[in-house]
């Protein structure tokens, strides 16, 4: 009996040594394992070749590798800047390297500055931050001549006329540009903050001060909509910006609506493009088809994308006239081709520009970007309307080339730089190469290429704060725009004003033309309407004498004809 207890407590004894033995190993374990695991990583470091400076890495056609080593331009500029016998200003020197890089792409494709991505961003995203009016600048004094509608300057009671003499407050100055300099940085600022306006106004004998919160402001891309006549509306896009189809949207609605409009002269003339997807919106808008292919891009390191009417369209349009010139550009040509090819509606006016690129913008470190031509792209019946950037020199000097050959005043004259045919859904041959040809072309008057016609319209708008501070004009809008009439002897004001602004002697002993002098003095009452009423009577009074719209006008009653294979 005595042997079972010694058993016992031999099996107990051998059993916590076990266990003593165990709780060592636990607490050894995890060290002895990170011992082993940082050995790994040595003796892997060992084994892995020498860090090499970061490559991106292409594909030639041929299948072979190659790279494009980083980091040699700022070595470069390094040595220079260190080296060099003269001071060298070291910016000056990036911005020309980085000019340099693009001499051999597209015209298209360009680098931007911070402040240029900052101006390009406000113009795309339709707004910008400030107090919200149109101005003036007669030498260091800023005239108020409108105020955006509920911008932060009207909320404050700043009044059209106002000069604006001195501003106190954190200014931000988006460029180093001259027009940026001075007065006019003070007034511009970050959302919220205030600037402090020293004020004149007729009728106030001291100067007034006022308080006014910098906000942002939202600015339409529609400049104007109204009724041409009892059945046709009329609406002018300036761009085609991320509010586009909101702005386009409200105007066909009070066209509609409102006024019964039936027929639509869509204005894209002077509008440079914008955004693809918001000139894609507007068209689902004029289309009620759907699945008809509207635009396809193609690039080379991007894949085809093409884009094709939805057919929910809110408003019903029967006519359509689109309205075009030699700066209808990208996004309007996209739109125009569009409407062409389907034979959807008229294109009228004068050949496009000729942008076929799109492009897509890479935002850099320093707040400055890169936008880089990714695809071409094409209208539905497969027209690449990019003109030739072969001589890129000379690509900036088109309207030059375009005027000097008589294409502005003779459709004989212009000249089609790619013919290969193409047909719109009714079978009328179409071209590609040089931009949108117009199925009704109107030609420009000559005589307002005149050189001392676009002198004296240079000081139009100055001019006519001058007039309307020297007469008084007690006429609502509609009577100003149906019966105001100005005396031809303003026009001799006129070339003494510019003659005193310009510095120079061009008065001339020989009058005027009579184009010249009727377009000069509608220009004139224009500009006037425009600082009296705003941009509906400034648009309101130029379309009276303009050519183009008259031919939209009567292109209505052939439309049918027009749009069918001739």
């Amino acid at each position: 009996m005595e042997l079972i207890p010694s058993i016992i407590d031999v099996f107990l004894r051998y059993h916590m040594q076990l266990e003593e033995k165990k709780n060592k190993i636990n607490v050894w374990l995890p060290l002895l394992l990170s011992v082993i695991m940082l050995g790994g990583m040595l003796v892997g470091a060992k084994l892995q070749p020498p860090v090499q400076e970061t490559k991106i890495v292409f594909e030639n056609t041929d299948g072979k590798i190659k790279s494009v080593g980083q980091g040699r331009v700022e070595e470069l500029i390094r040595y220079i800047q260190a080296k060099y016998v003269d001071t060298i200003n070291t910016d000056v020197l990036v911005e020309t390297a980085i000019t340099s890089l693009f001499k051999d792409l597209d015209p298209h494709s360009v680098y931007l500055t911070a402040s240029q991505v900052k101006k390009a961003n406000e113009q795309l995203e339709g707004s910008f931050v400030g107090i919200g009016i149109e101005y003036l600048l007669l030498k260091d004094t800023i005239v108020v001549l409108n105020l955006i509608e509920g911008g932060p300057a009207q909320e404050m009671g700043i009044q059209p006329g106002d000069k604006i003499i001195d501003a106190v407050g954190s200014e931000s100055k988006l460029s180093t540009d001259d027009e940026n300099d001075g007065l006019i940085s003070k007034l511009r600022g970050a959302s919220g903050s205030k600037v402090k306006l020293t004020v004149l106004r007729n009728g106030e004998s001291k100067p007034l001060n006022i308080e006014v919160t910098r906000n942002r402001i939202v600015v339409s891309s529609v400049d104007v909509h109204y009724m041409l006549d009892d059945n046709t509306g009329y609406i002018k896009l300036n761009k085609f910006s991320a509010n586009t189809l909101t702005d386009f949207m409200d105007a066909l609605k009070d066209l509609v609506d409102n006024h019964q409009m039936e027929n639509l002269v869509f204005d894209l003339r002077q509008n440079g493009g914008g955004y693809l997807h918001e000139a894609i919106k507007v068209l689902n808008q004029i289309f009620s088809e759907k699945d008809q292919k509207l635009v396809y891009t193609i690039g080379k390191n991007v894949k085809k994308e093409e884009f094709f009417t939805a057919g929910r369209n809110i408003f019903d349009i029967n006519k359509v006239c689109v309205l075009i010139d030699e700066n209808s550009a990208s996004a309007s040509e996209i739109v125009a081709g569009a409407i062409q090819d389907w034979d959807r509606g008229l294109i009228i006016g004068r050949r496009s520009y000729g942008k076929g690129l799109v492009q897509e913008q890479f935002d850099l470190k320093d707040g400055s970007a890169l936008r880089l031509t990714v695809a071409r792209y094409y209208t539905p019946a497969g027209r690449l309307i990019q003109r030739d950037y072969a001589e890129k020199s000379e690509y900036d000097s088109y309207l030059k080339k375009r005027i000097d050959s008589g294409e502005f005043t003779n459709s004989d004259q212009v000249v089609i730089s790619d013919t290969s045919k193409f047909y719109t859904a009714n079978g009328r041959e179409v071209y590609a190469g040089g931009g949108i040809t117009p199925d009704v072309y109107v030609p420009y008057d000559s005589l307002l290429l005149d050189a001392y016609y676009q002198e004296l319209s240079s000081s139009l708008t100055k001019f006519a704060f001058k007039y309307i501070s020297t007469n008084e004009i007690r006429l609502s809008e509609t009577e100003f725009i149906q019966n105001f009439q100005l005396d031809d002897s303003v026009l001799t004001s006129l070339i003494s004003f510019h003659a005193l602004e310009s510095k120079e002697n061009m008065k001339k002993d020989a009058p005027l033309n009579d184009t010249i002098e009727k377009a000069l003095l509608n220009a004139l009452k224009a500009r006037i309407g425009k600082q009296l009423f705003g941009d509906l009577a400034f648009y309101k009074i130029l379309h009276r004498e303009d050519p183009v719209i008259k031919v939209a006008l009567d292109a209505q009653k052939s439309y049918s004809q027009l749009t069918q294979k001739q």
